[in-house]
């Protein structure tokens, strides 16, 4: 089951407009495409570098994200040697209807704002941006998906069988996009929301809520281990929803329950280490991760596994990292506190850190909840719960009743007041000699010689 989760999961990670945006004269952080394609003119142009089956993974890839090899790919290398880049989410499409269309390098003309270099796939996008990108001043390049451009040529790019496409057609974003982007709190299914149009059923009931999460870094250089987090509350995201987000049992609570969280940060946020900044993340910057929790037959319920679609750190005295299509599993998630028992909810005002491998060696990305609320049974033949989806009033709360702090402060009074008993029992116990006690006895003389 944990296999077809981790290739189910690839999948959806595609059903998203992904995008890296490059630039050597421009600073771009914290600008999204849609601002940068409403800016363009022609001495400041906006380049689209498109290819149907574009994702960050596929970039990952071609970048040799994962590989002490140096990339040989144009594109990312372009990318790599830029002064600035960043990587975006995009929650609809972009319009672009005005801009100039190139499936070959002899269709350039200069004088345009917006340009759109189209390939069939990856090597074919390369090579026409290498014979083009040179041509534009003073651009902003952003590689992303066909589909997340509108523009009517580009929608009508003949796709040729290749290898390598036959290769990639997993990583095909066709399919239902997110929606978004909605306030805090982030609740799926996004029942009662206007922008969502989904209705509950009486046999799929579980219900997830969140408020805020906590991303938690560690690096390990010279076999010392630095931890710095930073909590992002939900007024500095915004959050969207796509079919198939949150997956619920039908008529129990045994099985796999999947919550996907897709997270778009508003602002730049950093992480302190003493006096310093040890990693930022930046305005755009997308959190996207997935939950997925197994109820078993015993009627207990917890979380067994997660996978890092998308998340990235920004250097600071920790090193620049991001974690992509990155899957843990149990053994990595046990200690997180997401569980309970069948018929409860569970409440969680900050849940342990679960952390996930990146491009870094040395670094590992952990993400916690905030303020959360989990409800993985179901409630059948009800019409008023079904007609205003609710949480149980029966919750737990990962915080027990006796943290580890209060614990640690039991069993230090317990060993204080211990000894301070041991010492009064002592003192009460000491006695002198009967005989200087009584002035009738013979006094003892010691002899001396002299």
């Amino acid at each position: 089951m944990r296999v077809l989760f981790a290739v189910f999961s690839l999948i959806v990670a595609c059903h998203a407009y992904d995008a890296v945006l490059f630039s050597n004269q421009r600073e771009i952080g914290g600008i999204s495409a849609e601002q940068l394609v409403k800016g363009a003119t022609p001495e400041e142009p906006i380049v689209f570098i498109v290819n149907p089956d574009f994702t960050l993974g596929q970039f990952s890839v071609k970048a040799n994200a994962y590989s002490a090899e140096p990339t040989t790919d144009y594109l990312a290398k372009s990318v790599k040697n830029s002064n600035f880049h960043e990587s975006q989410y995009f929650a609809n499409q972009i319009q672009a209807s005005t801009a100039q269309v190139l499936t070959s390098a002899d269709q350039y003309k200069s004088g345009n704002a917006l340009y759109i270099i189209a390939g069939e796939e990856w090597t074919s996008m390369e090579q026409l941006a290498e014979q083009l990108i040179s041509k534009i001043d003073n651009s902003v390049g952003i590689i992303t998906s066909t589909d997340a451009v509108s523009h009517e040529k580009t929608n009508r790019v003949k796709r040729v069988a290749t290898d390598e496409m036959d290769a990639a057609n997993s990583d095909s974003t066709n399919g239902p996009q997110p929606n978004g982007a909605y306030a805090f709190p982030l609740v799926l299914p996004p029942y009662n929301n206007s922008g969502v149009k989904i209705t509950p059923t009486a046999d799929e009931t579980c219900l997830f809520y969140l408020e805020g999460i906590n991303i938690v870094v560690q690096q390990n250089l010279n076999k010392v281990l630095s931890y710095a987090s930073v909590h992002i509350p939900g007024n500095n995201m915004t959050w969207s929803y796509a079919p198939g987000d949150a997956k619920c049992q039908n008529g129990g609570s045994i099985g796999q329950f999947i919550f996907r969280l897709r997270m778009t940060l508003t602002q730049d946020v950093s992480a302190k280490a003493g006096n310093n900044v040890a990693f930022s993340m930046k305005s755009g910057d997308l959190i996207d991760v997935s939950l997925n929790i197994t109820g078993d037959l015993f009627g207990y319920w917890s979380l067994t596994g997660a996978t890092m679609h998308n998340a990235k750190i920004t250097a600071g005295t920790f090193k620049e990292a991001e974690s992509v299509g990155k899957t843990i599993d149990e053994r990595a998630t046990q200690y997180s506190k997401i569980n309970s028992v069948a018929g409860w909810s569970l409440v969680c005002s900050s849940s342990q850190a679960v952390f996930f491998p990146t491009n870094e060696e040395s670094i590992q990305i952990g993400f916690s909840l905030a303020n959360t609320q989990i409800q993985t049974f179901n409630i059948q033949n009800n019409k008023t719960w079904i007609a205003n989806p609710h949480f149980t009033l029966q919750t737990e709360d990962c915080t027990g009743t006796f943290s580890a702090g209060s614990w640690m402060g039991i069993v230090s009074a317990l060993v204080l007041i211990a000894g301070l008993m041991f010492g009064y029992v002592m003192l009460q116990s000491v006695q002198t000699m009967d005989r200087f006690d009584d002035p009738k006895q013979k006094q003892i003389v010691i002899n001396v010689r002299e």
